[in-house]
């Protein structure tokens, strides 16, 4: 990793039916100084939330540029937007999805101007649709949770084992909003979930997903020290596109800040922020032309039994 992060890249690509525009920023080793336009972002992931969130913008397009943006053209706004982001060796997408709204935004008094999108995934626009479910007793648990998700007209991925869970004596009703549905079945039936590339991932509590485990410490790009909570850790580290909800890493930090109550009375090892956590939401923020160009991680600490066996799978 630490190989890779340097020259930094981004492509915007915004869309409508009647065409799209893309803007990048592809420096290179032998032309460091092909500049792009600034854009600065921010792209929030949630595991339960089932949908996705980003502020995106970018400065100084040209007036007509800026027009067609803003929807003040007879073709009608921009629709689509997607975004990827990184460095030379290390580039992939971090956000895909509908634009909300669009704004003009000014900074230093009005000298500098942008162009600001709120975007929502597509997912976001599935929950609209409302579930109204009645299933009879002791309907298995497994199509209890495809009946829910089968809502948000995606790919529906399980990952771990559900053949033990316990079947409910008395009728299941699924009503209301799809995503609180899901979120009230995830924590009777001890599962997380997330909507990612068109498909919902449901996993089982503590089960580490069988694909790479990424080490993450000082010298992979970890910026400052974790912090420590009672139920789970903080990171900010180097942006990195190929980490997603759900995945694996290994947490190797010498000198993290702890922050729950236990730190008054009990002794508390330097080394309690130190093991393996599943990825459980996700911010990618950055400005093109200043110092952010980060990836903000919250992560769950994995069983001892989920973390048997993945020691192999880490990989710098």
């Amino acid at each position: 990793m630490n190989d890779e992060i340097f020259l930094r890249n981004y492509r915007l690509k915004i869309g409508r039916s009647t065409g799209s525009r893309v803007y990048e920023m592809r420096p290179s080793e032998t032309s460091p100084d092909q500049d792009g336009l600034r854009l600065t972002f921010q792209v929030t992931h949630f595991a339960g939330g089932a949908f996705s969130v980003a502020e995106i913008t970018i400065y100084n397009v040209s007036r007509y540029a800026s027009r067609q943006m803003l929807g003040d053209g007879s073709t009608g706004k921009y629709e689509f937007i997607s975004l990827e982001a990184g460095y030379d060796g290390l580039f992939g997408s971090i956000f895909v999805g509908q634009i909300t709204n669009v704004q003009i935004h000014l900074e230093d008094g009005g000298a500098t101007r942008g162009i600001r999108f709120f975007c929502k995934s597509s997912a976001k626009e599935r929950d609209q649709n409302l579930i109204n479910l009645t299933l009879a007793p002791e309907t298995d648990p497994v199509q209890i949770i495809e009946e829910c998700a089968s809502v948000f007209g995606a790919e529906i991925q399980f990952y771990g084992d559900f053949s033990g869970l316990k079947r409910r004596s008395r009728g299941t009703v699924l009503q209301g909003s799809p995503t609180s549905c899901m979120n009230e079945l995830g924590e009777t039936f001890a599962f997380d979930w997330m909507v990612e590339n068109g498909a919902i991932k449901i996993i089982k509590r503590d089960f580490a997903l069988d694909n790479q485990v990424y080490v993450i410490s000082s010298g992979t790009g970890m910026i400052g020290s974790p912090v420590v909570s009672d139920t789970e850790v903080g990171i900010r580290y180097t942006l990195n596109p190929k980490i997603k909800l759900g995945d694996t890493i290994k947490l190797e930090s010498m000198a993290p800040r702890f922050e729950f109550s236990g730190a008054f009375f009990y002794d508390v090892p330097r080394t309690i922020g130190e093991g393996y956590y599943k990825v459980n939401s996700l911010v990618f923020a950055g400005d093109s032309h200043g110092d952010q160009w980060e990836s903000q991680i919250s992560c769950l600490r994995l069983s001892a039994a989920a973390q048997a066996g993945i020691s192999e799978r880490a990989t710098r």
